[in-house]
C-alpha cells in the first residue's frame, strides 16, 4: 500500500527544507571558488582564455545537484547522470550568443505526456542527441503498477486502482507485463542519464473529476506518482529488483491530465511538495512566464493552424482532434505538413518577435499514422539548428529564469532588444 499522503508530504517538505539549505551551502562554495579565481589572476604568459573560462559559471550552478558532472556538456561517463537542469553544450552556446548581443535566446520546449513506451523512447532520445537538445516526459505513474498490485494507489474520491488509461498488460504486446514494466524503466533510466527531464504526468489520467481536488488531493496524488516513481521494485514485489540512479531531486514539475484540475490548489499543492514549475494551463504565443504559488507557470500556447482560420493550443491531440481522430493513410502526410506548418509558423513569430519561450506538446502515440511526430521532428530539426535557438527541458528554462531580474523579464516581454546586431 502506498504511503500515508499527510505523513509522506512532512517528509517532503522536511526534505525540500534540507534541499533549500544544500543550495545556499552550494552557492557559498562556489562563490568563494570564484573569488579565488579571481585573486589568483593569470600572470604573463599564462592562458587567460582559459582563466576566463573557469572563471565563468552557468547561471543555473547554484542549483548544482550533489552528483558530479561530466567533463563535457553533453558526455555521459560511468554511472553518472548529466544534470536535468543543465543545457547541452549546443544550447549554451546559444544562450550565450544571444545573451551577449542584449537580447534573449529562443527556448523551444518539447515535452511528452504519457510518456512509458520502449518504443517512442527510442524514436525521440536519437532526436534529442543528434540535435543537442533535451525533452521533458511526463510520466504517467499507472504505468509503474503491474495489474496484480493495482490496488496499492489509492486515487481521490475513486476505488483503489481506479485508472483512466489501463495498465502494463494492455501495453505489453507479446511480452509480459512486467518485461514491460522493466524495458521502460530501462529507458527512463537512459533517458536520465543523457541529461533528459523525467517530469509528472500524475497516475490514473483523471480530467474533469480532478477540477474538484482539494489541495490535500492533490498532495496525495503527486506524492503516490512520487512512491510508483522511487519504489518501483517494493510495490511490484520485483525479483531481481529493478537498479536506478533515479531519485527524487530529479523531479521538478508536471502536466495535469487534460490541462484539467484547480490551479490554485494545484500549485498551492506543488509548492508545498518544493516543485519548481508547472505546465498545466494553456496561454497565449508570445507571452513570457510568470510565477503563480512561487512555481514558473509553462502554458501550452495557441497557435494559427495552417488549413483553418481557427487556431489551437500546441499539441497533437488537438491537431489530431481537429483533423477529424482519422487514420487515414492517404491524408496523413497531409496533416504531418499542416501541423509542421503551425508548429514552425509559431517558432517563427516568436523567433522574429519578443522571443517568449515555445511550448510543443506531444504523447507518446502515432496518432494518424506518426503524423505529427513527423512534423515534430521536422519542426525541431529547422528551429534548434538556428542561431540562438536553445531546445531545452522545463527544469532548464525554470533554472534560467530564475537568474533573470524581473526588470529584463519585463523589458523581455515588450521586446525591447534588438533582434540584430
Amino acid at each position: 500500500m502506498l504511503t500515508n499522503s499527510r505523513t509522506y508530504v512532512m517528509k517532503r517538505q522536511r526534505a525540500a527544507t534540507r534541499r533549500r539549505r544544500c543550495v545556499l551551502l552550494v552557492v557559498f562554495v562556489i562563490a568563494m571558488a570564484v573569488v579565488g579565481e579571481v585573486m589568483s589572476a593569470p600572470t604573463k604568459g599564462e592562458d587567460a582564455s582559459a582563466v576566463q573560462a573557469a572563471q565563468t559559471k552557468p547561471a543555473q550552478q547554484k542549483h548544482k545537484p550533489k552528483a558530479s558532472l561530466a567533463a563535457t556538456a553533453g558526455d555521459v561517463t560511468g554511472a553518472e547522470s548529466w544534470p536535468d537542469w543543465k543545457p547541452t553544450a549546443q544550447a549554451q552556446a546559444a544562450i550565450d550568443e544571444a545573451m551577449a548581443h542584449g537580447r534573449p535566446p529562443q527556448f523551444v520546449i518539447s515535452s511528452f505526456d504519457g510518456a512509458a513506451d520502449i518504443k517512442m523512447y527510442r524514436r525521440w532520445l536519437p532526436v534529442a542527441k543528434r540535435l543537442g537538445a533535451r525533452f521533458t516526459f511526463f510520466v504517467s505513474g499507472i504505468y509503474l503498477l503491474l495489474p496484480a498490485y493495482k490496488d496499492a494507489y489509492q486515487p481521490p474520491h475513486k476505488p483503489l486502482g481506479f485508472s483512466n488509461l489501463g495498465g502494463y498488460a494492455e501495453l505489453g504486446g507479446s511480452k509480459s507485463a512486467e518485461q514491460n514494466l522493466r524495458d521502460n524503466w530501462r529507458m527512463f533510466d537512459e533517458a536520465r542519464q543523457m541529461g533528459n527531464e523525467l517530469g509528472s504526468h500524475y497516475v490514473s489520467h483523471i480530467c474533469e473529476e480532478s477540477d474538484a481536488w482539494t489541495v490535500d488531493d492533490w498532495v496525495s496524488e503527486q506524492s503516490q506518482w512520487e512512491q510508483l516513481m522511487l519504489d518501483v521494485s517494493k510495490l511490484n514485489h520485483l525479483s531481481p529488483p529493478i537498479t536506478t540512479r533515479i531519485t527524487r531531486e530529479d523531479f521538478h514539475g508536471g502536466r495535469t491530465p487534460c490541462l484539467n484540475g484547480n490551479k490554485d490548489r494545484l500549485y498551492e499543492a506543488m509548492s508545498q511538495l518544493g516543485y519548481e514549475y508547472d505546465s498545466s494551463e494553456s496561454g497565449i504565443l508570445g507571452h513570457w512566464p510568470v510565477k503563480q504559488h512561487g512555481l514558473w507557470s509553462f502554458p501550452l500556447p495557441s497557435i494559427k493552424r495552417a488549413g483553418s482560420t481557427v487556431g489551437t493550443l500546441a499539441m497533437d491531440y488537438n491537431f489530431y482532434f481537429n483533423h477529424g481522430a482519422t487514420k487515414d493513410p492517404v491524408r496523413a502526410q497531409h496533416f504531418a505538413d499542416l501541423t509542421y506548418q503551425s508548429y514552425i509558423g509559431a517558432f517563427n513569430e516568436v523567433y522574429g518577435g519578443n522571443r517568449a519561450p515555445l511550448v510543443i506538446g506531444s504523447h507518446f502515440a502515432n496518432w494518424n499514422l506518426g503524423a505529427y511526430n513527423t512534423a515534430l521532428e521536422r519542426t525541431l530539426n529547422e528551429a534548434c539548428t538556428q542561431p540562438e535557438v536553445a531546445c531545452v527541458d522545463f527544469i532548464t528554462l525554470a533554472r534560467w529564469l530564475d537568474e533573470q531580474s524581473p526588470e529584463d523579464l519585463a523589458a523581455w516581454q515588450a521586446g525591447g532588444f534588438a533582434l540584430k546586431s
